[in-house]
């Protein structure tokens, strides 16, 4: 009798099975996303055979409409699983605009599952002894019927001490609030969850943990930030700004109580039996984490960290004896979850081993210690996922986390419930809206059908367009129209502010590389396609913000990024000089007619919250001397030039938010479009450019940012 057919698949160093749905290497399984999955497995079945995308999106996706760039971050995922290399394939080679070809070979073994078969021959007949007395029957029946028990009952038990315990998941997520402004939860007393809205809000909300209205909750301390909820919850532990203080207050209107002075700390927590807070300190010389009595007396440090780095997200284990934080490698831009004993013993990472997915933080127990709750993935990815941290006899803990949560909504802050049967989070699905001013109805309307794009530019003859579409990070050049488009980038690289070269052949942007941390460097690519290439070496130490191309198109001015300054580079000698008197500048614009250099300068006055004055400075390359074109109270924003060079665009959020003209040399700022009400998204927030008519475009938030309750389950 035949058993049921699947088939096992070896290429290069990989072993696929199609029956276990497991992808192995070297003896270990392959992490890897269901739907590349699949279109490895379609591949696999169709090798060195071109595949068009079309015919790969429906064996994948099958009737479901998926977004444009859901193919190609499903084989950038793929890749990255594979080891492959985008320009060098090993395994996958992207035939542009048609589809992907697996290019390596492909070996097939035929695997058969075995069904039971037909009973064996019959046992023969064996001469029947003697019978013996009844008490030596019942002795000799009894002995092994005993033995056979005893070896079931002790099997059974290795079993159940042994056996995998449920793992726990999420059955439901259902939305409890419906603003579309989501929060920063801090915490929950069991009848209601508290928040924050961002740093600007001068308030702190809750909402019930079933759902319902937003109510804001009175505290009496002026301009606050809410860190965590006592665990019986009548207390509020809040950073008071202006002046700096920790406070706590109690719940609902309850008194305030002065705590103790602060600076630069940006984490605190209550200890499980709220007799003790623990914290975060930044100031240079005193770096490190801190544990203090609730009224602020008998301090001790704990452990000192490198001013490099920036802890944050302190949370206490439910039998107090362990503190996990979230720690920001600043000079990397790592985050990584640590662990120390509360009395300052052991620090080590939570993961040594595990690299993938990055960004890991945000981490909270259950109230019981069974799970351990965080996020991990990049920001605009991130989901949920757990630690199974359940001990039994002779079963250790899990060391390997495992996610809870996948799909389009991107998650932050999770917080367990207070008895363990959800999570309250943040969940956001970014999507933007390209809208247009319209001088006619004063209206910010749609524009190329309001696509989710963010960095639009047009060349200089008005004729083409480059844009990243948000939030996969993709740059395309298209028509002026949107027709025509053509992908000239992939995902990791997330291009940033693209500027055309006046002759139209290369675009000029930003982003991150892999060996430069935190800063970013400058990159030029063909507008017809091909590969990006780095513009000044990544290794020069600073790294470079914001470049434009001098209208001559033979230099480019940008900004360090390690330290604000303007720099020129010369396309032809690949001399750097800097340009006087640019310490502390940045967002350079160079001016079509070449004469000015526009720039940015800040001052941060209250530790980053939010009070800055921006000032938007203008060099006149004919006198060498700079000038300040306009200051305000708040921040200006993405200054952009009038295609006749007299007049500066810029965004400014003092209320009500609105774009600004401004004339150049020197003019007061003129409201041309008044932004109340209008929310900003994109990789770094407010943008605007200007088409050739210089109408200004923007990207308007057209995605949803809620607080949701996930119902658990581990049984």
């Amino acid at each position: 009798m035949m058993g049921t057919k699947s088939f096992i698949y070896h290429f290069g160093d990989f072993e696929f099975r199609e029956r276990q749905f497991s992808l192995v290497k070297a003896g270990e399984a392959v992490d890897i996303e269901h739907k590349a999955f699949r279109a490895l497995l379609f591949l696999l079945r169709n090798p060195k055979t071109l595949v068009p995308k079309e015919e790969l999106v429906n064996a994948v996706w099958g009737d479901v409409a998926v977004a444009d760039g859901s193919l190609t971050r499903c084989i950038w995922h793929l890749r990255r699983v594979l080891g492959d290399d985008f320009n060098e394939p090993r395994y996958i080679e992207t035939v542009a605009k048609v589809g992907y070809r697996l290019i390596c070979d492909v070996v097939v073994i035929e695997e058969v599952q075995p069904v039971p078969g037909l009973p064996s021959d019959p046992t023969p007949v064996l001469p029947v002894p003697s019978v013996p007395p009844k008490w030596k029957r019942l002795l000799e029946w009894l002995i092994p019927v005993t033995a056979v028990l005893v070896v079931v009952l002790a099997a059974a038990a290795f079993w159940y001490l042994h056996r995998p315990l449920p793992p726990l998941k999420v059955t439901r997520t259902d939305p409890i609030t419906h603003d579309n402004h989501g929060g920063w939860i801090a915490g929950t007393d069991g009848v209601g969850v508290y928040f924050n809205y961002d740093a600007s809000s001068s308030a702190v909300y809750m909402v019930s943990v079933s759902g319902g209205d937003i109510q804001k909750v009175p505290l009496g301390v002026g301009h606050v930030w809410l860190w965590d909820v006592s665990p019986d919850g009548s207390n509020l532990l809040v950073r008071a700004l202006e002046p700096s203080a920790l406070w706590t207050v109690s719940v609902p209107g309850g008194p305030a109580h002065f705590i103790t002075k602060v600076d630069n700390t940006w984490s605190q927590s209550f200890s499980p039996d709220g007799k003790y807070i623990a914290y975060s300190d930044e100031r240079k010389g005193q770096e490190g984490l801190y544990v203090m009595r609730r009224d602020g007396a008998d301090v001790r440090k704990l452990v000192t960290l490198k001013a490099t780095d920036d802890p944050y997200d302190i949370a206490w284990s439910p039998d107090g004896g362990r503190i996990r934080f979230t720690d920001h490698e600043t000079a990397t831009d790592h985050h990584s979850l640590w662990e120390i004993s509360s009395t300052g013993a052991n620090l080590h990472p939570v993961f040594p081993k595990w690299r993938d997915p990055a960004g890991q933080c945000c981490g909270q127990w259950t109230a019981d210690g069974d799970f351990y709750l965080f996020i991990a993935g990049v920001p605009g990815s991130a989901q949920i996922w757990t630690l199974d941290e359940r001990h039994r006899f002779l079963s250790p803990a899990s060391p390997d986390p495992i996610p809870l949560t996948s799909g389009p909504i991107h998650w932050v802050t999770p917080t367990p419930s207070k008895d363990g049967n959800k999570i309250f989070a943040t969940g956001t699905m970014p999507r933007g809206e390209l809208v247009r001013f319209d001088r006619i109805s004063k209206q910010l309307r749609p524009f190329l059908g309001g696509i989710s794009a963010e960095f639009l530019a047009y060349s200089k003859d008005g004729a083409q367009i480059a844009y990243v579409t948000y939030p996969d990070g993709i740059l395309w050049r298209a028509k002026a129209d949107g027709t025509e488009r053509i992908q000239l980038t992939n995902p990791p690289l997330y291009p940033l502010l693209c500027r055309w070269s006046p002759d139209g052949l290369q675009i000029l942007f930003t982003a991150k590389s892999n060996n430069t941390g935190t800063r970013t460097v400058l990159y030029v690519i063909p507008a017809q396609g091909g590969s990006p290439r780095l513009l000044v070496p990544a290794d020069d130490g600073e790294g470079q913000g914001e470049g434009v191309w001098s209208p001559d198109g033979r230099r480019v001015l940008y900004s360090t990024s390690a330290k604000d300054s303007l720099r020129i580079l010369d396309l032809d000698s690949g001399k750097v000089s800097q340009v006087s008197g640019s310490n502390g500048l940045f967002s350079p614009r160079w001016s079509p007619d070449g004469r000015y250099f526009a720039a940015m300068s800040r001052s941060v006055t209250d530790a980053g919250f939010n009070n800055v004055t921006d000032a938007i400075r203008i060099f006149d390359l004919q006198s060498q001397q700079w000038s300040t074109l306009v200051e305000h109270r708040g921040n200006w924003d993405s200054p952009t030039w009038s295609h006749d060079s007299k007049f500066l665009y810029a965004l400014n959020d003092a209320v009500p938010p609105s774009v600004y003209r401004i004339a150049v040399p020197g003019g007061t700022p003129q409201r041309v479009v008044d932004l109340k009400d209008f929310r900003f998204t994109g990789a770094i927030g407010g943008w605007i450019s200007l088409d050739p008519d210089d109408t200004p475009i923007l990207l308007r938030d057209n995605g949803s940012n809620d607080i949701y309750a996930l119902t658990l389950d581990s049984k």
